[in-house]
């Protein structure tokens, strides 16, 4: 007699259901993509932020002699004497500060009513606008490709790999038939 192994907890999956490496693909594309939402979020907040401030400096405007104090990948530290004659160190540093070095006098544009917003005398945030650009597109030429290749591996729709294994309409659930 030829027995047939009964279904043990660390079987295969039965059939219709993903293996384990599909599942993997599907959640790396998952992932690909929430990624991807983070960046193009944090990008678009960069943007309003940057409008924002460059409109509290254009409602407000007020100009000085700035001396840049220290240069950072992530800040550029200056000095000022406002219009009052205090002494201003914004703590963010200044916007939008390209080419500048330690020791270097400029003339700095600052929000009257917050001195701690301070720009580059006639840079806007035109000039972060095409950093955004670009970290978008390399986001998206980098993004496109993984979430294919991901889609590919888990044999899926697009849709389904991004948006979960929903059922679609009219496949509903089979249900016993009612004996009335």
């Amino acid at each position: 007699m030829t027995g047939i192994p009964a279904a043990s907890p660390d079987a295969g999956p039965g059939p219709g259901e993903p293996t384990r490496r599909l599942r993997a693909w599907r959640w790396g594309g998952r992932l690909v993509a929430l990624v991807v939402l983070a960046v193009t979020i944090m990008m678009i907040a960069l943007a309003i932020g940057m409008r924002l401030n460059d409109r509290a400096i254009d409602e407000h405007p007020g100009s000085a002699n700035a001396t840049v104090l220290s240069v950072s990948p992530l800040r550029t530290g200056i000095e000022f004497v406002d219009g009052t004659g205090a002494t201003i160190r914004p703590e963010g540093g200044v916007l939008y500060p390209g080419l500048l070095s330690v020791g270097q006098q400029f003339v700095v544009e600052y929000s009257t009513v917050d001195p701690q917003i301070a720009r580059v005398a006639g840079r806007t945030a035109a000039v972060g606008t095409i950093m955004i650009a670009v970290t978008l597109a390399v986001t998206y030429l980098v993004a496109v490709p993984l979430l294919w290749w991901c889609h590919r591996r888990a044999r899926m729709p697009m849709s389904r790999l991004l948006f979960g294994a929903r059922r679609p309409p009219g496949h509903a659930a089979v249900r016993p038939a009612s004996t009335v």
